[in-house]
């Protein structure tokens, strides 16, 4: 996360500053400043001071976009993790009345009626990835797939409490969504002239077809262990230290779904190539990845190791999980006023390159499954 030092304006600062002195226990503030970086809610790190003692203190404020309910499942989950032991994600910081969220008049350059904040601790460790620079080295990678294995198995138990859940489906009832979405961008597409545009144009039908194939194994999947997962899971979502994960982060997305499609998911964000001038995921970081998550569920009692049918499944999830990527990277830019062209042309190209590699080289990723697992 990139710190700006100051805000936009003295009066988003002070409306932080009365809503955090009233609503917490913890002091005054001291100091503000924006984190930069984020896609969907807006960060703030806070020094909060009680006598001699100064503590930093990560402040969301979350997309206006985003229904209450999401963010109480979010909440949620994240404190049942921590009550099964799973001491990576930040902690949430109770309000004076036990609560999480703060609501406030909407500051400037928030649209809606209302804005919605939560206090967290602040993750140590060091942002060193995005979930397009995925260089990392090998004890990162081994550490990433551990993390995620001891999250899923942290989630056993989880119940969504009363009004709260995740607006989107579940993966195979989202993804019969998504043609009728690009039907709708087509009239955009065909008004347009980005590149964006031509690219989306060119590959709709194959995009269709593969969407098809998708849907295909719904009947294969059924029966597959179903948890709470992250569903955001990726390098930029970590913090590391001595190229171990320290801290996981974002869980804003997370929701109840097959525990095949978060990893699947895990493993087109981290072995991905996006040099352009290559497509594909990298078979060595792939083989390490998989091999140490489920070497690692072997040691946990409430998660298994992968079994039968989702390894004869993770192929295919492979390529719905990037559909779904893709999906976020064609409502986000079809969905903003002026996008920039040329990034989201970046993130478009790679997702529909991978399409196209992952059904040429679907032998392969099965072949290579089975030398990993077997």
């Amino acid at each position: 996360m990139e710190c700006r030092s100051n805000l936009t304006s003295e009066a988003l600062s002070d409306t932080i500053r009365q809503f955090v002195e009233s609503e917490y226990d913890l002091g005054r503030v001291k100091q503000i400043k924006e984190i930069l970086g984020g896609y969907c809610n807006k960060g703030y790190a806070l020094w909060l001071q009680t006598g001699n003692q100064g503590i930093k203190y990560f402040l969301r404020l979350y997309n206006p976009n985003i229904d209450e309910k999401e963010i109480r499942f979010e909440h949620a989950l994240l404190m049942h993790l921590q009550s099964n032991g799973f001491d990576l994600a930040a902690k949430i910081i109770p309000c004076r009345d036990n609560t999480t969220l703060v609501r406030t008049a909407a500051p400037e350059d928030h649209p809606g009626e209302k804005a919605l904040w939560a206090l967290f601790e602040f993750l140590d460790g060091e942002d060193n990835y995005t979930w397009t620079q995925t260089n990392l080295s090998d004890k990162e990678y081994s550490s990433a797939a551990e993390i995620l294995a001891h999250l899923h198995h942290c989630g056993h138990g989880f119940e969504k409490p009363t009004g709260a859940d995740r607006v989107q489906p579940p993966i195979m009832q989202f993804i019969l969504t998504f043609k009728k979405t690009y039907t709708d961008f087509l009239i955009h597409a065909r008004a347009g002239v980005r590149r964006c545009d031509r690219l989306f144009l060119t590959n709709f039908d194959d995009i269709c077809s593969t969407l098809d194939l998708a849907v295909s194994y719904t009947d294969e999947f059924k029966g597959m262990p179903q948890i709470a997962i992250h569903c955001d899971y990726h390098p930029g979502n970590l913090k590391y230290r001595d190229e171990r994960g320290v801290g996981l982060f974002d869980f804003d997305w997370s929701k109840i779904d097959y525990r095949l499609f978060d990893l699947a998911l895990g493993l087109v964000y981290f072995t991905g190539i996006w040099d352009p001038r290559r497509r594909g995921l990298r078979y060595d970081k792939f083989r390490l990845f998989l091999a140490t998550y489920n070497n690692t569920c072997r040691r946990f009692e409430y998660i298994q190791a992968l079994s039968h049918q989702e390894k004869q499944n993770l192929v295919p999830m492979l390529g719905i999980a990037n559909l779904f990527v893709l999906n976020w990277d064609l409502v986000d830019y079809y969905g903003i006023a002026q996008p920039d062209d040329d990034e989201y042309y970046t993130y478009i190209n790679h997702n529909i390159g991978l399409m196209h590699w992952i059904s040429a080289h679907t032998d392969a990723l099965e072949s290579l499954v089975v030398e990993t697992l077997d």
